[in-house]
């Protein structure tokens, strides 16, 4: 099968033949429909410090995938043929403490697709059953492949309870966006969004952001905290892992409110530990990947009912075979560029 293959430890990727997965007896072999590009793919890709240290070519790049199921594992029930599934990326041991203790996601062996193990920017990819997600009836192709980063930020928001509160989203790439929408979709009485680029705060903007805010004033917090009524905002989800809006998150919420930290700072973040966060009582909660299956199951929900709809995020297509132009596009720093999907 064809498939976009990093061949050595070095940047870039080819676009090469490989060996046809094989469907083990727990597995469920898929032929991809839609396969979307993620920031981490993007460091793979350009082989940066944290790729070097984890990834081990040659390897199949990519984990956010949507595909119909062409072959059943003998010990698998409940899928048939025919069946179109999205993926959960976070491949579990099943025996550790977190999976028997309903946090599979966090597993103390976690495998992730395009990174441990062959992904799926390839025509074919075999996967656990157990990280298959059955999609309703009629679900483009393109949407179920954007289900896993949609459903990092209701992870996000769930584990905020956003509902009936104010919120701050730091940072509008694809997930920020994602967050956006669904603390809207979760009931979260106002959304504010917070960027350097207008662009991405005008996307924010159309997905339901009440409020925007230039991410680069210098009185950014109070600024924040006055929109929000004085005492600042209920919770605030770092998307960004910049260190300055990491502080500026913090500083915004009220006292007692929930700093959600999902981006990842490529530098220590330096925090008043005393100040900004013993005195005025605030949480810091680490947030990775999706709850399984809690998330998914929450996010079919909001999917059917018509209150999230991630189409919008999706800004650029391409074939397979045209995957350069797809990283060219996402690294290039033009801030129109949402999630981009490929399609074999």
């Amino acid at each position: 099968m064809r498939a976009i293959l990093k061949p050595a430890a070095a940047p870039g990727a080819i676009l090469g033949d490989v060996e046809l997965p094989r469907c083990g007896p727990d597995d469920l072999l898929l032929r991809v429909r839609a396969t979307s590009i993620c920031g981490t793919d993007v460091h793979i890709w350009s082989w940066n410090d944290w790729a070097r240290s984890t990834v081990r070519p040659p390897l199949v790049l990519g984990h956010e995938v949507a595909g119909e199921v062409v072959e059943v594992g003998r010990s698998v029930t409940g899928f048939k043929a025919g069946d179109a599934v999205s993926v959960e990326s976070h491949l579990p041991c099943g025996a550790c403490p977190q999976c028997r203790g309903d946090r599979m996601h966090i597993c103390d062996r976690l495998q992730i697709l395009g990174v441990h193990r062959q992904g799926t920017f390839a025509e074919y990819l075999s996967v656990p059953a157990i990280c298959a997600w059955k999609n309703a009836p009629g679900t483009p192709a393109e949407v179920a492949s954007i289900l896993e980063p949609l459903g990092n930020a209701v992870h996000a928001a769930s584990e905020a309870d956003v509902q009936d509160k104010k919120v701050v989203v730091f940072g509008c790439g694809p997930t920020g966006l994602f967050a956006v929408m669904s603390a809207r979709a979760m009931g979260a009485a106002s959304v504010f969004a917070v960027d350097v680029n207008r662009e991405r705060l005008a996307m924010a903007k159309s997905l339901g952001a009440d409020e925007l805010f230039d991410g680069s004033l210098p009185d950014l917090a109070a600024l924040i905290a006055k929109q929000a009524g004085g005492a600042g905002v209920d919770a605030a989800f770092d998307m960004s892992g910049s260190p300055a809006a990491i502080t500026a998150a913090l500083r915004s919420l009220r006292k007692g409110g929930t700093l959600i930290a999902f981006g990842l700072p490529k530098q220590s973040v330096p925090i008043d530990w005393s100040n900004d966060l013993i005195l005025p009582g605030r949480r810091i909660l680490g947030v990775v990947g999706r709850h399984m299956f809690r998330t998914w199951g929450t996010m079919q929900r909001l999917l059917d009912e018509g209150k999230l709809d991630p189409r919008p995020v999706i800004t650029h297509r391409y074939r397979l075979s045209e995957f350069g132009e797809a990283f060219e596009a996402l690294t290039s720093g033009n801030a129109g560029v949402g999630k981009a999907v490929l399609i074999p």
